[in-house]
Formats: structure tokens, sequence, C-alpha cells
């Protein structure tokens, strides 16, 4: 353990100007270099293929005939989410902004990436980030910070991507996320592509509740959070708990004020 603090230690990342330097964090199961890691829990939906998108092209398949004179009805066509493993490394920024909720606390703009040739539009993952960092029961209720969303890089103070499993272990390094979590990073917040579309064992098929968890979970390391634990059995799991990783006796919850829910 002394080792892998050593090696986390010695990186070098940026501080940002509203918080001290911050550490290298990762969501569960990931870890600094050469600490050893609990094996991430077994996720079927996230290799699996129960998600579905509808196809770019808008095709549809005919449904069978219908009553004398009607038209029959085109049953929108389904085909499985897939993630790559390995993309370019490169991204679509999204170029959208949209304003903070409130004026109270220390604003912290933020760009959203989204690495090229995943199935996410940027516009909408940027969206729903901000959504989620703009609700009272997020790190805004507390009335310390507020989020921004910008179109521009040279405006943002940190950088949120979505990227495939092998780039997110690019960016994550000398963390060890091993194509299976997220992680902060100086100033980046790296989400994984295959988190983002299949969630997490302890959510279930509630991706968007794991999602909401994943964005409050990475920026919270951002604003200098560290992990916890499950307080006690059957109490709502603390966002800065590890809940990919597992429960251990605590309910899913992916908002830092869980009293609001």
């Amino acid at each position: 353990m002394i080792t892998a603090l050593a090696a986390v230690a010695a990186v070098a990342v940026v501080a940002l100007a509203f918080q001290g330097p911050p550490s290298p964090r990762t969501d569960a199961g990931a870890s600094p270099a050469n600490e050893p890691t609990a094996a991430a829990p077994a996720d079927s939906a996230e290799e699996g293929s129960s998600a579905s998108a509808s196809p770019k092209d808008g095709s549809a398949e005919q449904a069978g005939p219908g009553p004398a004179g009607s038209r029959p009805r085109a049953k929108p066509q389904t085909q499985p989410l897939r993630i790559a493993t390995k993309g370019p490394g490169t991204f679509v920024r999204a170029p959208v902004s949209v304003k903070a909720a409130t004026t109270r606390g220390r604003l912290i703009r933020y760009d959203v990436q989204v690495e090229r040739g995943l199935p996410f539009d940027s516009v909408q993952a940027a969206r729903i980030m901000q959504g989620i960092l703009n609700d009272p029961r997020s790190w805004r209720g507390s009335n310390e910070w507020r989020f921004e969303l910008v179109s521009s890089p040279r405006k943002a103070d940190a950088h949120a991507f979505i990227a495939t499993p092998k780039t997110t272990d690019k960016l994550c390094a000398p963390l060890q996320t091993r194509g299976s979590v997220s992680c902060q990073n100086g100033r980046s917040v790296v989400l994984n592509a295959r988190r983002w579309a299949f969630g997490a064992q302890a959510y279930g098929s509630n991706v968007p509740d794991y999602r909401r968890y994943l964005v409050n979970h990475e920026f919270g390391h951002l604003l200098g959070r560290q992990h916890v634990d499950c307080p006690r059995r059957g109490a709502s799991a603390p966002v800065m708990m590890q809940q990919t990783k597992g429960l251990d006796g605590c309910r899913a919850n992916p908002w830092p004020d869980a009293s609001r829910r």
C-alpha cells in the first residue's frame, strides 16, 4: 500500500483553481499502479446485448397485415448496443453551453467530449451530465459549488470524457482502470463508455440512476472527496462509496444528498 501511494503521489497533476491539487481517483475497483485490486463484479449486461438502440438509418421492419384497407404498422428495428474495446483516441466536443442553476457557490466550468465511434451523441451526453450536476440533490445542493457546461476548452476548469475502455486506461494512467471502471485524474473526469452504456450490477437495469451515481462520484473526486464505506446495513449508500464494486448491505443511491431522493 505504501508503494501504491508513493506511485500516485509521484504523478504530476494540474491543480484546479477552485481546489488544491486533486490526487487521481477512480470509481469502484480501480486503484493506483501496483496496488492489487479486487475483481470487478461480473456485470452480464456490460458484455451482453440486452441494451438496444434504434439504428441510425431509421430502418424499420413491417408488421403483419392489418384490417383490409389499413396500412401495416412500422415497427422500429432495434439492434444491440455495442461498445468497442478500443477507439481512435480522438474526441467530439459537445458544442453546447448550459448555465449553472444557481448563483451560489464556487463556479466550476467544464466541457464534455465523447470519443469518436461511440454510439453516444455528445450534446445529449453533455445535457445529461449538466442535468445531473444542476440537480439540487447533487453537489450544488450544498451551496459550495455550482457547475456550468461550456463548449470551449479554453473556458473550462475541467474536462469530462466518455471513452472506450482502452482509451479510459490511457487517460487514467497510472491508475489501473483495467478497461472496467472510470476515474478522475487531475482536471479530467473519465467515464468508461461501457459503464455509461450498461451500468453496474448494483443498479441492475436502472442505467439512468447508475449514470447519476457515476457523474456525482467522479465529480466528487474532482471536488476533493474520497472513498467511504457503507455506514450500516440498509442505509442509503454514500455517493462516494464504490458502488460499482458492490453495496455491502447498503441500498443503491446516486446522489450526494440522499435525504432528498
